[in-house]
């Protein structure tokens, strides 16, 4: 049977350096944020979904959703964000678990899991839980330069997300990247290295 183990961690934690790492030794990973991607093609019965719940002002002329318009929308009015995770939190489940399923043979996938603190009774597949760590201030930098955004705005999207504490208290492992590329790519190895062996 194959394990599952989720990979969480705030923004800018370094979740995206973990996952390819992972892929580079060989674990497959299904990523969240990939299939909620894939589900945001104009035809996909998600966006209809949408569309029906917030109106065509949420799209452009092409029929894209405008994503920088719907981050406003749900940060400016909590039941919004009900709503949309309503629409795309089970058809999202759904399609992570048809990947998981592809991958039967394989000791271990990775499921990239950025809100799991948020979600996490959806999630009863899950195996272990392994948790990408770092400093508040390394975490608002990060962003800040990966996005071009304003501390204010940084900060903002930090706190919308669950806290610090609440993803350390769900973890089964964590690992710490406030140093080096190098060394959290160690450190990934390493897990690897000591999971696998639980997967006999």
């Amino acid at each position: 049977m194959t394990k599952v183990v989720a990979v969480t961690g705030g923004i800018g934690s370094g979740k995206s350096e973990v996952c390819k790492t992972f892929i580079e030794l060989g674990v497959p990973v299904v990523d969240l944020d990939e299939i909620a991607r894939a589900m945001s093609t104009p035809d996909s019965v998600a966006m209809q979904a949408v569309r029906q719940a917030f109106g065509d002002t949420m799209f452009d002329a092409a029929g894209q959703l405008d994503r920088t318009k719907l981050r406003e929308l749900v940060f400016s009015e909590p039941d919004a964000l009900d709503k949309l995770n309503n629409i795309m939190h089970p058809a999202i489940r759904e399609e992570a678990a048809q990947q998981i399923a592809h991958y039967a043979a394989q000791p271990y996938v990775v499921l990239a899991i950025p809100l799991l603190v948020e979600s996490r009774d959806d999630w009863r597949m899950i195996d272990h839980v392994l948790v990408i760590d770092c400093s508040e201030q390394i975490q608002i930098s990060r962003v800040m330069q990966r996005s071009a955004l304003s501390e204010a705005m940084a900060e903002a999207i930090i706190a919308a997300q669950s806290s610090r504490e609440a993803r350390l208290e769900i973890a089964d492992s964590v690992i710490e990247n406030n140093k080096t590329l190098e060394n959290l790519r160690e450190k990934v190895l390493n897990f690897h290295q000591i999971f696998s062996k639980t997967c006999h």
